[in-house]
This record gives structure tokens, C-alpha cells and sequence, in this order.
């Protein structure tokens, strides 16, 4: 193995620890997180989605499966539904893209998300329909087929439609399990999922694991306000230097 691609692994590891610990601490962030970095020292950005697609399949359905009692499955199925239509499509489309114009959007996409969070995210509030589900279940599945990262539209519309802490955030492990698995399932038909992406997907699980162990650990006691403020900026200068 060339130098390089054990310096890619390392950083993938690392990267997987990172996305985990948010995704534990907060309940969504893995494929923001890792879409953040992977872009920067992944051979292409489709394998870079592929391999946060695929870090989150793993990490979502083993929350999902420890939590299955906690799952409210009426509230969750139209949003899968819906996500199902988008994901094949987006996934087509990201092959297609040229990687210039694939970072240029996804800068465009951390920005938005950053100004969001900063600024309206307990500003504005979704009354709980199945009209509401379906819209919130299509964006995010057209993000995530674009660069996994469909977790925002979802948890805006999870976070008003459940009031239980815990019914919360078994829903959107158990949305991001079925969704991520189906994501991945269209990348390796349009033959994004190579030996390669795999190995660098089961270094970064390695990571997520350890991640998710820490943030469960520390869940309680950090203040998770100041987390997501970091997060914001990093999504903020990531989304910048993508964008030029």
C-alpha cells in the first residue's frame, strides 16, 4: 500500500471518529461531518459520498437496532417513501457531475446548512402532515444521493413531529439505516462501490464506533450548543473552499 493511500486511511479513521461523536451526540451530522473532509483527500468526490453513505448505514442500523422499541414506524415510512423516489435519481446524476461543479454545489449546500442552523433552526417549525413528510423525505433523499448529507430536512421535520427525546432520535437512526442502505445499494449498481471505497468505509466504521462510544460517554455533560457552533463554522470554511 502506497504511502498515500495509508495517509488516506489514517484520515479516514479519523474522520469516522469525529462524524461518529457528533452523530451520537445530536442524533444526525455523520454525513455532513464527513463530507466536510473526505472531498479534500478522497480520490473522487463520488467515492468520498460513497464512503459517508456507507459509514452511515453501518453506524445508523446499529443505533436503529438498539433502539427498535423506541422506533414510531407511521411517522418514519412516508419519509423513506419519498426518499426512495429521490435517492436513484440524485445517485445518476452525481456520476455524471463533473467534480468541479460537485464541489461547487456541495459548498454551496455546508453554507446554506451553516446560515441555517446559525440562524433559524429554532425559528422555524413544521406542523406534522403526511404533505410535509413527503417534501422533507425528497430533499433529503436528494441530498443524500447527491453527498449523503440528507439528514437536515429530515430532523426539521422529526423534531416537530415527536415530542420524546428518545422516539426522536431512534426515528432518524432507523430513516438513515433504510435509506443509506438503499443509497448504497444504486452506488454500486452505477459502480461507485469499488474495493477500494470499501476498505476506506471499514477504517472509517472503525473510527465511527469509537466515536459513537465517546459521545454516549460524554452525551450528558458537554454543553452540545458549543459543539454544533464549531461544527457550523468548519461547515462554513469547508463550504468556502469548495466553492473556490
Amino acid at each position: 500500500m502506497k504511502e498515500i493511500e495509508i495517509l488516506q486511511v489514517v484520515l479516514t479513521v479519523l474522520v469516522g471518529l469525529g462524524a461518529g461523536f457528533v452523530q451520537r451526540v445530536s442524533g444526525f451530522g455523520l454525513g455532513i461531518f464527513s463530507m466536510m473532509f473526505m472531498p479534500h483527500f478522497m480520490t473522487s468526490n463520488a467515492a468520498a459520498a460513497t464512503i459517508s453513505c456507507l459509514l452511515s448505514s453501518g453506524t445508523s442500523t446499529y443505533n436503529a437496532v438498539k433502539y427498535r422499541k423506541q422506533i414510531v414506524f407511521k411517522t418514519i415510512i412516508p419519509l423513506i417513501c419519498a426518499a426512495s423516489i429521490t435517492i436513484p435519481i440524485a445517485v445518476y446524476f452525481s456520476v455524471w457531475v463533473s467534480g468541479k461543479i460537485f464541489k461547487i454545489i456541495l459548498g454551496v449546500v455546508l453554507i446554506c446548512f451553516s446560515v441555517y442552523f446559525f440562524t433559524f433552526e429554532n425559528r422555524i417549525t413544521i406542523k406534522p402532515s403526511l404533505k410535509s413528510s413527503l417534501i422533507a423525505g425528497g430533499i433529503g433523499g436528494t441530498l443524500n444521493g447527491l453527498f449523503s448529507t440528507g439528514g437536515p430536512p429530515v430532523v426539521l421535520y422529526l423534531s416537530n413531529a415527536t415530542t420524546d427525546k428518545m422516539v426522536y432520535f431512534a426515528g432518524i437512526q432507523f430513516y438513515f439505516a433504510v435509506t443509506n442502505i438503499y443509497s448504497v445499494i444504486f452506488r454500486f449498481i452505477n459502480g461507485i462501490v469499488t474495493p477500494s471505497v470499501l476498505l476506506y468505509a471499514l477504517a472509517g466504521f472503525v473510527g465511527c464506533m469509537v466515536g459513537d462510544m465517546l459521545g454516549k460517554h460524554v452525551f450528558d455533560k458537554m454543553d452540545t450548543r458549543k459543539l454544533k457552533i464549531v461544527i457550523y463554522v468548519g461547515m462554513i470554511i469547508s463550504g468556502v473552499l469548495m466553492f473556490f
